[in-house]
């Protein structure tokens, strides 16, 4: 996630946000070399055109000619499935990438899983035909801490009877995360060159948590949500380079401390995002406008997300059971802080869309198109023709001349660039 967030599930709960967060036939854009130049615009004529003044004659010679790869270039709407969690295979999300990329992995589910956050996880690769270019998506990280040493205690107990919950770890921020965690267990053999905030994303993160709490404020729980997003730039032993996406939500809630008086700060903390697309020396600019379109193409199925959130109401039926066996003071703050942690991930899901949006937008890599439907996609930046199937299918291109339904034979329709 999508990086994902998702999913980045995600940006962000519990899968679409472990998504932290994508498939596959031919070559790969040379993007930053189909440019036009600062200031340059390609002319318009291309067939749709209202009041066009270009012979067909010369569009249809135009067309023929063309060279993919060269003067336009496709993306394909890779489908990615979860393939165990339910009776038969289902479409979990799916991801814009370039024509012929291959893919590995999914979503899988993760059996009798400790922290009920990470039971499913999205680990997923992608690679170009040539290998210069490679995705990875990987699984996100929940834990938990507390600002009471009795808490401690308590979790830690709970931990080795096996109703510990997610793990216990002292609050990162997205750099701290990226630094500690992600780089070196992740990205083994990477050095980390250069990190910085992205206080867009932050603050965008931040108002999508504002208002996922707002119901936790209404009841008079102190709620404080503390998000973070980093972007960085790793290189391995071979030169190669990648950029890394990393966000991390830390929601910060006072609870009352019913054994000794008072209260107590519960942390619960997500590694929402956690993406990397390396290439070699020297693609970097390449590189970022393939994970701005990867990123901000990131769709989550429906259907899939309302399954597993009745998934999810199901595993906590059976923890308000569990915790009815337990001391009445230890089951009382274990059920707040776990309905705490469902109702982020429930909540979270209406907003992945624009979480994954926004760091298209952010990496200064696609510009947004209208769809004849009244829709609107982010694409590559740096294009000037924009095409769509309506099997989710993409064509750019900077030749006013290029005709897809001419070349293909195909339904394809314009898209139009907003301003």
């Amino acid at each position: 996630m999508p990086f994902i967030d998702f999913v980045s599930f995600s940006g962000t709960r519990v899968l679409a946000v472990a998504l932290g967060v994508l498939l596959a036939a031919e070559t790969v854009p040379q993007l930053q070399a189909q440019s036009p130049s600062k200031g340059e615009q390609a002319p318009r004529g291309a067939a749709g055109d209202a009041g066009s003044q270009v012979p067909p004659g010369q569009r249809d010679k135009a067309t023929q000619k063309a060279v993919e790869g060269k003067d336009y270039t496709i993306w394909q709407r890779a489908r990615i499935r979860d393939e165990n969690g339910f009776a038969e295979p289902i479409e979990a999300y799916s991801i814009l990438l370039p024509k012929g990329w291959r893919t590995e992995g999914g979503v899988r589910w993760v059996v009798n899983a400790q922290c009920p956050a990470d039971a499913i996880q999205n680990r997923l690769t992608a690679t170009s035909p040539d290998g210069r270019f490679r995705l990875e998506v990987f699984p996100q990280n929940n834990w938990q801490w507390f600002d009471d040493p009795m808490m401690l205690q308590n979790a830690a107990a709970n931990a080795q009877s096996g109703f510990g919950g997610c793990p216990l770890a002292r609050p990162f921020d997205a750099g701290q995360f990226l630094e500690q965690v992600l780089v070196p267990t992740e990205l083994r053999g990477a050095t980390l060159l250069s990190h910085q905030a992205n206080a867009e994303m932050s603050a965008l993160m931040g108002e999508q948590a504002r208002q996922n709490n707002a119901a936790f404020q209404a009841a008079g729980v102190q709620v404080q949500s503390r998000p973070s997003a980093e972007i960085g730039r790793v290189q391995w032993p071979d030169g190669r380079i990648g950029i890394v996406l990393c966000a991390v939500e830390q929601t910060v809630a006072m609870m009352p401390n019913l054994l000794n008086g008072g209260t107590y700060a519960s942390y619960q903390c997500r590694a929402t995002v956690k993406t990397v697309l390396s290439a070699p020396a020297g693609a970097e600019t390449e590189a970022g406008r393939i994970l701005a379109t990867i990123v901000a193409s990131t769709r989550i199925n429906p259907a899939w997300q309302a399954a597993v959130q009745k998934v999810y109401g199901n595993i906590a039926r059976v923890e308000q059971q569990e915790n009815a066996k337990r001391a009445a003071i230890w089951r009382q703050s274990q059920q707040e802080i776990g309905d705490l942690q469902r109702r982020t991930w429930e909540e979270g899901q209406a907003s992945r869309d624009r979480i994954s949006e926004g760091w298209g937008q952010v990496l200064r890599g696609v510009e947004t198109w209208s769809a004849p439907d009244g829709g609107r996609i982010e694409l590559s930046a740096g294009y000037n023709e924009a095409w769509s199937k309506p099997d989710g299918t993409y064509l750019l291109s900077n030749d006013p001349l290029f005709d897809p339904n001419v070349a293909f034979q195909e339904n394809w329709k314009r898209l139009e660039k907003q301003k």
